[in-house]
């Protein structure tokens, strides 16, 4: 899509980001506490789509990728992981776990694979998304997003 800016979120984007996540009937109970982790997507000013990432060492949780109905089938969600992603790296993130009740299928298209609940790192486990925000039946899932030190340090690119 042209003319789409990235940012990062502020205080002042609670009310425009809650919005939008209750329109995706998206969990946002602890949303002011992790404002400044969502990225937004705007189109000519206007907040298109968010998406959020809470870093917990070399793990990340990926959070409420949303893009409003009106602007949906543009890319602009793929923007948005991508720029995440992007962002995630840059902070040493190795792994990204998710939760989502409706979107398995896109983000299996995205490199993302179902992982037991079990198998969950506690770092991600104790947030509030995982312990009581989305339902138990949500599935998660996850995706290494840097390969292992033992491959870097090889040149491996398998």
């Amino acid at each position: 899509m042209t003319n789409l800016t990235l940012e990062r979120a502020t205080a002042a984007d609670l009310d425009t980001v809650l919005r939008l996540l209750s329109e995706s009937s998206l969990p946002a109970a602890d949303l002011d506490q992790h404002i400044e982790a969502f990225i937004l997507a705007k189109s000519a000013g206007t907040v298109v789509g968010t998406i959020g990432l809470e870093v917990y060492g070399e793990i990340g949780l990926l959070r409420s990728l949303s893009v409003a109905r009106s602007y949906r089938a543009r890319g602009i969600a793929g923007t948005l992981l991508t720029a995440i992603t992007s962002s995630a790296t840059a902070q040493g993130v190795r792994t990204l776990y998710l939760l989502t009740t409706g979107a398995g299928p896109y983000f299996a298209g995205r490199g993302f694979a179902s992982v037991s609940r079990d198998t969950v790192p506690p770092e991600i486990r104790g947030t509030l998304q995982f312990s009581s925000l989305c339902p138990s039946t949500a599935l998660c899932m996850s995706k290494a997003i840097v390969p292992p030190p033992h491959l870097e340090s090889t040149g491996c690119q398998c």
